[in-house]
């Protein structure tokens, strides 16, 4: 089952400077951004950075947030849609956010999630190969999913798949990637693997024995030492 849609909520200021002047907004801890969409005029703004990150941790890049925008009381809704990072420190340098008309449909990515554990890999008799993580969605902006959930507890040989397919989509949500295209895979262990594992296997199998026999000389020497009491 996907994850509960949420709508988070983010307050930002109108930004009045531009360009390299932008770097003193990180002096006071705030990230030059900007809001644009469909038949609207981009509008620069400017956002704490502490509140961002939080927001950003949990909403991603498709879960909707209500901006609000100085003193006003409309909120907008919108995704954050893309993310500049420092490459050296990875902090935040600018941000853009998708404002949305909530009556059309929108096309995007949309994360798979792993649940279960699959019974071949437990047993240590494959590994889980994954061969795609996201998928394409079309549907509108309140009813996209944040992500789609694939319960791997059925896989319980080698050579075993699971396809697109087996994605659950909800009714209001329309699945644009191709339904074969595999998600995941249980291989072959590496040779290398299988001998350590039976390696392994027969290491306890002879600690089991030794201490059987440990076991039987101990009950025998018990056995012996009464006798010659007696």
């Amino acid at each position: 089952m996907a994850n509960e849609h949420k709508t988070y909520e983010l307050t930002v200021e109108p930004r009045t400077v531009i360009g390299k002047q932008s770097r003193q907004l990180r002096r006071q801890y705030l990230i030059p951004a900007v809001v644009y969409g469909p038949n609207i005029d981009p509008q620069s703004i400017q956002v704490p950075i502490k509140e961002l990150e939080r927001v950003y941790l949990r909403a991603g890049n498709i879960t909707l947030i209500d901006l609000k925008v100085g003193d006003g009381t409309t909120s907008r809704k919108v995704f954050i849609h893309n993310v500049q990072r420092n490459p050296v420190n990875h902090g935040l340098i600018h941000v853009d956010f998708l404002e949305v008309n909530l009556r059309e449909e929108m096309t995007v990515s949309v994360p798979i999630n792993l649940v279960g554990e699959a019974p071949a890999v437990h047993r240590h008799e494959g590994l889980l190969m994954s061969a795609l993580d996201h998928v394409q969605v079309r549907a509108l902006p309140m009813d996209l999913p944040p992500g789609l959930d694939l319960d791997i507890s059925s896989l319980e040989e080698v050579d075993q798949a699971l396809h697109v397919s087996d994605l659950t989509i909800p009714g209001n949500v329309t699945l644009l990637t191709p339904e074969d295209e595999m998600v995941v895979k249980i291989t072959s262990l590496p040779v290398e693997e299988v001998e350590e594992v039976e390696e392994a296997e027969e290491g306890a199998e002879g600690e089991a024995a030794e201490g059987g026999e440990a076991g039987e000389s101990a009950d025998n020497a018990g056995g012996a030492a009464s006798e010659d009491e007696s």
